[in-house]
């Protein structure tokens, strides 16, 4: 038996003459029959609703909205049936109104029961729309929520370089639109490059993408709305405001991009063979650029220039390292210089060496290096400034830093992250920076701590009170040091 059909049974009466009454046929009495019968169409609806395959999202909400309206409608006529079977019990006799009562209690559990299972199958059931290039594709029912399965399940398959957009609704339906990638070239500046844009974009999306900006006298070919397609080519030209001196007049003129040469030629100015434009007439003409043609002159003229000498450095092993002594002293060479100049309008604007004489050969400068070691362990601090290290290797510094370092121990990490090491120190890192490769010894040379990097963060650093806080493995290290004048050099 299906959970909308009643079942009538005899129901027991009381002694008597009365008559015995089925309940089916006080329901029939009641009006209620036509309820009955209203909800099993509608249950029936919903059933085979839920167990067949949707059709689409616009059939399916359809249903869902007929479903819903039928429920409301049944549910209606079940608060009136009930309205009026309250009414009537005041004039029924006990056993009828227990049986009445339970019938309509059953019924009511039917209808919750209905209604209920309309509003599961609509709440669980979600929808996807997928539009490809502006063209809606049918709605499909989301088994997954995942963008490529859905858009399998719509038979779109989008491609590396197309464009997915996915709007979650809600309600849990989702809204996907796919645009396919265009490939554009650009012609512009003199260059060609592609670049990648999508269905709907236009001439003007794809100069953004280029980087071009038109000038107010600039044209493109095709228009800024025309829409991009696979394989257009977007050619922009540009056009310049020039001024042109020539013949004793200044006149402005609007030419195509290209060389001073075509914008002379576009501006009906013509150049003689021995005239010259003030620029380049290779060069690539500019927006408000000014030209000038003169007159060309050539002359020749003989002059007499210095040859600046040489300097030689040769080393020296009696010499000590980081010593310098210059034992021969330059001289500058004299030679004879022929030039052709090139006049505009009586103005050189070119020179052109066509011979050179040389009258008097230079005298090299000789500076000899000593090589001589100082004794091991040792930092030369020469009287020119010169750094020998304590290997007899020269330092080359940018900076020198002289002032009070001291010596620490503890800690096993620095402020940078790396482990605390010898050669690693602490500093001011805003006047040191981190990672500042340092050479640090005492002004005489004679107390070497070496190369090392700026690492750490010292907090007597911080305050002024030193430049460097110099890290030793061990305490006695540290205690040989103690706080003393250093010079700390800046390696480039």
């Amino acid at each position: 038996m299906n959970f909308w059909q009643v079942e009538a049974k005899p129901e027991k009466q009381p002694v008597g003459s009365r008559k015995r009454v089925n309940s089916l046929q006080i329901f029939k009495h009641f009006g209620l029959n036509k309820a009955i019968l209203k909800i099993k169409s509608t249950a029936s609806k919903i059933l085979k609703s839920i167990g067949g395959t949707a059709k689409g999202r616009a059939a399916k909400t359809a249903k869902a909205g007929g479903f819903r309206a039928a429920a409301k409608k049944t549910w209606g006529s079940a608060a009136k049936f009930t309205k009026s079977v309250v009414h009537r019990l005041k004039f029924m006799e006990k056993e009828q109104k227990d049986q009445l009562v339970r019938q309509a209690v059953s019924l009511a559990l039917m209808v919750i029961i209905t209604i209920g299972s309309v509003v599961t199958v609509m709440a669980a059931t979600r929808w996807a729309s997928v539009t490809l290039d502006g063209q809606a594709k049918p709605t499909v029912e989301m088994t997954s929520t995942d963008t490529t399965d859905i858009l399998k399940l719509a038979g779109v398959t989008a491609g590396p370089n197309d464009l997915v957009e996915r709007r979650d609704e809600s309600s849990g339906n989702v809204d996907i639109t796919v645009k396919t990638a265009k490939h554009v070239t650009v012609a512009a500046d003199g260059e060609s490059q592609s670049f990648l844009v999508h269905y709907g974009d236009t001439v003007s999306d794809a100069l953004g993408k280029a980087g071009v900006t038109l000038g107010s006298n600039d044209t493109v070919s095709p228009s800024l709305t025309t829409k991009a397609a696979e394989g257009l080519l977007v050619t922009v030209r540009r056009r310049y405001n020039v001024s042109i001196t020539a013949d004793g007049k200044t006149i402005s003129s609007l030419v195509w991009e290209g060389t001073v040469s075509n914008a002379l030629r576009q501006a009906g100015v013509t150049l003689g063979s021995e005239d010259s434009p003030s620029v380049n007439p290779n060069t690539a003409v500019t927006e408000g650029m000014k030209l000038k043609v003169s007159r060309v002159t050539y002359k020749q003229v003989t002059s007499t220039e210095q040859i600046a000498y040489d300097t030689v450095t040769q080393k020296d092993s009696s010499m000590y390292a980081g010593t310098k002594a210059v034992t021969t002293d330059g001289q500058n060479g004299v030679k004879t210089v022929v030039t052709r100049q090139k006049l505009c309008d009586g103005n050189v604007v070119q020179s052109t060496v066509i011979k050179t004489d040389v009258t008097k050969q230079p005298v090299s400068k000789v500076i000899s290096v000593g090589t001589k070691r100082y004794s091991s362990g040792y930092a030369a601090v020469c009287a020119d400034g010169s750094l020998i290290d304590q290997n007899g290797n020269t330092v080359s510094y940018r900076k020198l830093l002289t002032g009070r370092c001291s010596a620490y121990c503890t800690g096993t990490t620095t402020a940078t992250g790396l482990p605390a090491a010898f050669g690693r120190v602490a500093v001011n890192p805003n006047v040191i920076p981190y990672g500042t490769r340092l050479y640090i010894c005492s002004p005489d040379g004679r107390v070497v701590y070496g190369y090392a990097v700026a690492a750490d963060t010292g907090g007597a650093a911080m305050a002024g009170t030193i430049i460097a806080d110099l890290y030793y493995p061990s305490y006695s290290q540290c205690m040989q040091i103690g706080s003393r004048t250093m010079n700390v050099y800046i390696l480039g």
